[in-house]
């Protein structure tokens, strides 16, 4: 049996990948990403570092500070450390092709499965980010125009349990959800403004209030982040099209309601083993047998939930029962 052909020579295959066009790809996908992009992250490179990635979690002080007495101690206290887990996985998928038509084509094979790869990794990594968003235990279900309702749901659960929604989402509900996020202390994601990611039916709702249309006269007219269309109420608004439902409230077709999500900072935490890469499949059938595939070792987690002490969620997801 001849010598088989082995993944350290790059004369007889491996990956054509190296931690520049790692970056390269990393960088190239967090424009095309509306959840991701809004992530921390907590880095554990290399192999053999485990499937679980660890980060803390730090509470309040347990008691306030006030006035003191002169001739009395100062009063000490203590705060909490809380540890959360993200489970890491393996992602990815291939493009297989032959040498022949390789060699043969007119263009070059690489060039628009480079591309289909890279579409297909925005579309799956986002929306494994963005359902951890979804998970947040705080589902706010708009009803009219000018009311709204707060449901707790369970750990897991990513719909509103009783109610429907009759309305797509307006600057009223934006202000409420702002104010419940304000009112349990969430901080805004840059300090100062929230963030909002919306279907296409979501955020066209929110467009066709008046106060929208105002505000955008005066507003800020540079975009931070990809996707985002306008800023009201505290919230910077991002239009989403691969993960958040069209579908979903009592209206249907060209009134179809949809989704969002209203966060702060510290919402979802992404941690990284191996970022996403191309590789290059090692040539088998004597070379005739060729490939391209993305490849990723990671996982996603949102941060805080209501049970943490002195925190609570910190998103929340405007959604319906159906």
């Amino acid at each position: 049996m001849g010598q088989q052909m082995y993944l350290g020579a790059d004369a007889q295959g491996g990956y054509f990948t190296n931690p520049r066009l790692s970056k390269k790809l990393r960088h190239a996908l967090e424009p095309l990403c509306k959840f991701r992009q809004f992530v921390d992250t907590k880095e554990a490179f290399g192999k053999h570092a485990g499937q679980t990635v660890i980060f803390n979690k730090i509470s309040n002080i347990s008691t306030a500070g006030g006035t003191l007495v002169e001739t009395n101690t100062m009063p000490e206290h203590q705060y909490s450390a809380a540890r959360g887990t993200i489970s890491l996985s393996e992602w990815g998928n291939a493009v297989p092709f032959t040498y022949k038509l390789d060699a043969l084509s007119e263009w070059p094979v690489d060039d628009p499965t480079q591309h289909v790869l890279r579409n297909d990794m925005v579309q799956v990594l986002d929306k494994a980010c963005g359902l951890q968003y979804k998970l947040t235990c705080r589902k706010y279900v708009c009803l009219t125009t000018a009311t709204g309702t707060m449901e707790s749901r369970a750990e897991g659960n990513t719909f509103a349990t009783s109610n429907i929604a009759k309305v797509g989402p307006a600057v009223y509900h934006l202000e409420e959800c702002v104010d419940w996020l304000r009112g349990h202390n969430i901080p805004p994601y840059n300090g100062e403004d929230y963030v909002g990611i919306f279907s296409v039916n979501a955020l066209r709702t929110i467009a066709r209030d008046g106060a929208f249309t105002e505000a955008a006269k005066y507003g800020d007219p540079n975009r931070l982040f990809a996707g985002e269309v306008g800023r009201i109420a505290g919230v910077r608004c991002v239009r989403e099209t691969n993960y958040l439902a069209n579908t979903l409230g009592s209206s249907s077709g060209t009134n179809a309601l949809g989704e969002g999500i209203i966060f702060g900072a510290n919402s979802v935490i992404e941690g990284i083993a191996l970022p996403e890469e191309l590789r290059q499949k090692i040539p088998t059938d004597y070379g005739r047998s060729k490939g391209l595939a993305w490849y990723a070792l990671l996982g996603w987690k949102k941060q805080y939930k209501s049970a943490d002490s002195g925190q609570d969620d910190h998103a929340i997801h405007i959604t319906s029962t159906k």
